[in-house]
């Protein structure tokens, strides 16, 4: 840690160490120069699709402002073979609306 060798170089006290990495881990200027960490991410997997249909993938967008005819959501589908996508406007987001 770059903090603690500079802190070393110039002062000692007893515990030091763990006084200066409290010190950076509550460091609100320290923090934002940081940025947010990095999170470990999944690997990709293949999907073998030998059909269309066979799988589908679904989405819900929003909330939207309203529309005219009272929708505020967009469903999107999209089939894995042909990869062809379908976007569906929904009042809301409720399970029976989703099926219809």
């Amino acid at each position: 840690m770059k903090t603690l060798s500079k802190t070393r170089e110039r002062f000692y006290w007893d515990p030091l160490r763990s006084d200066v990495e409290k010190w950076c881990r509550e460091c609100h200027a320290c923090g934002a120069r940081k940025g947010p960490k990095t999170r470990t991410k999944g690997r990709l997997q293949r999907y073998n699709v030998g059909a269309p249909f066979e799988r589908m993938v679904l989405d819900i967008l929003g909330p939207f402002p309203v529309t005219t005819k009272g929708n505020r959501y967009v469903l999107v589908l999209m089939d894995y073979f042909t990869k062809w996508p379908e976007a569906i406007p929904i009042p809301d987001q409720e399970a029976s609306t989703v099926a219809e």
